[in-house]
């Protein structure tokens, strides 16, 4: 309102005043006297009508005015939505509204686009699984993805705009900032931060410039390749232990062949007792190929399982029996216990009934003589339960965890002894898994072990 009655006074105090004057000087002198008056009303009535024709083409031009002075205020107020609406659009300032109303209308939608596109790079960074920092050429933290939170808990979002040396305190972290910001050059290596030593991340750096306005920054992408790694030792493992075992046999093999060919045996006696042994170890290194094959077609995308209702009584006799004449040997009570009612088991008969011998056998070969091996069987949720329960030595605490790893052994030198391949719990828990079930162990030491396997009905 303030702006409105200056424009209005500014144009009594221009036009109005000096016409009345003047109007008033010219009646005074020029109009003649009726009665000893100079007409003194007809100078007001002029300027009545120049007030009238003032006020209308002060109101015709402070209208346009005041509109478009509100329009710009809401511009500068961010509301680029407004309009401004005048009826004569041909004119000066018709035209003026129509620019002031384009430009809004380009204003609002670059905003809108800056909007989207900053909407989407939240979402690109919330939602990737990677770690992102990015720093400006000073050192000054911009921005931090959920999952770079994740990974420096010792960050918050409050950080940013400081110094990364006031909110990193991993010095390998640091050194590979510092190192970037000096060299100028992107730099990629491991680390492992104290925060999670168990973790291993890739880091990947990259220092981006902008030549025109001399900004840019450091971007930083973390690689979580912590499984990668555990694989990777697997792997190695896993052909430092096939090549043990293999060799082991091989190197006895190639001795007794290597005396049978000798023409100094005794007799033919001696003969046939090394014939037994390379017979055994021909039988382990089977053995362990097969073994390696089953566990092979059990890792694939799609194993092949034959899908066939399963008599589970039957199989819990079979498999016991298979394993009774060692367990007799150690004199040793097997027995088992199958509850009342039994949901129907589809499956592939021929590997349950391997795995079911594979847990009676490592339950044999650690109880000691006189022990007792219980397999039961019952109803779980969703399923069927299958329970190896052994008096056995039992398994230390720190070795559960890798129990069904292949190869992994607690005691290496007693179940080479028991001519165990290493793989037969593995063989366990890759068939319950590809029946859509799995595997638990529970043990103490001296105390004996419980191998469950659970399995959809």
């Amino acid at each position: 309102m303030s702006g409105k009655m200056k424009i209005h006074w500014r144009f009594v105090l221009s036009y109005l005043a000096p016409g009345m004057a003047c109007l008033w000087i010219v009646g005074h002198f020029l109009l003649p006297e009726t009665n000893g008056w100079k007409l003194p009303l007809f100078p007001l009535f002029l300027a009545g009508v120049f007030l009238l024709i003032y006020a209308g083409v002060s109101r015709t031009l402070t209208r346009p005015l005041e509109e478009i002075e509100e329009g710009v205020r809401k511009f500068a107020e961010g509301h680029f939505n407004w309009k401004i609406r005048l009826r004569d659009t041909k004119s000066e300032l018709g035209l003026l509204s129509t620019r002031l109303n384009q430009m809004a209308e380009a204003i609002q939608d670059k905003l809108q686009k800056l909007s989207n596109s900053l909407a989407e790079s939240q979402a690109l960074l919330g939602g990737m699984e990677e770690g992102v920092l990015i720093l400006d050429l000073q050192g000054r933290v911009k921005k931090m993805n959920d999952s770079m939170l994740a990974i420096l808990p010792q960050s918050f979002p409050a950080d940013l705009d400081k110094h990364y040396l006031e909110v990193f305190r991993d010095p390998e972290l640091n050194d590979l900032i510092q190192t970037t910001l000096s060299s100028g050059q992107g730099q990629k290596r491991p680390l492992s931060f104290l925060s999670q030593p168990d973790k291993i991340y890739q880091v990947q750096s990259s220092l981006i410039r902008d030549p025109g306005s001399r900004s840019g920054g450091v971007v930083m992408v973390f690689h979580d390749v912590s499984e990668m790694k555990r694989l990777e030792r697997v792997r190695q493992e896993f052909v430092a232990n096939v090549s043990h075992e293999l060799r082991t046999p091989l190197t006895a093999i190639r001795g007794y062949a290597e005396a049978l060919l000798d023409e100094n045996l005794e007799s033919s006696l001696q003969a046939a007792e090394f014939l037994k042994v390379i017979e055994r170890h021909a039988a382990r290194m089977e053995k362990i190929v097969a073994d390696l094959l089953l566990i092979s077609q059990l890792e694939s995308p799609t194993p092949s399982l034959r899908k066939e209702p399963i008599a589970v009584r039957e199989m819990l006799q079979a498999a016991l029996d298979s394993v009774k004449p060692a367990g007799e040997a150690k004199r040793q009570i097997l027995e088992w216990k199958c509850s009342a009612e039994i949901p129907a088991l589809i499956g592939d008969s021929q590997k349950i009934h391997q795995m079911l011998v594979n847990l009676l056998q490592n339950a044999v070969n650690y109880t000691p003589e006189g022990g007792r091996i219980l397999l039961e069987v019952g109803k779980s949720e969703g399923g069927i339960q299958f329970a190896v329960t052994d008096t056995g030595i039992g398994i230390p605490s720190a070795d559960l965890p890798r129990i069904f790893e292949r190869f992994y052994r607690v005691d290496k030198g007693r179940s080479r002894e028991l001519g165990g391949t290493g793989l037969g719990l593995s063989i366990v828990k890759h068939i319950a898994e590809a029946h859509g079930g799995g595997v638990s162990v529970e043990s103490r030491l001296g105390r004996g072990s419980k191998f469950t396997v659970t399995l959809p009905g």
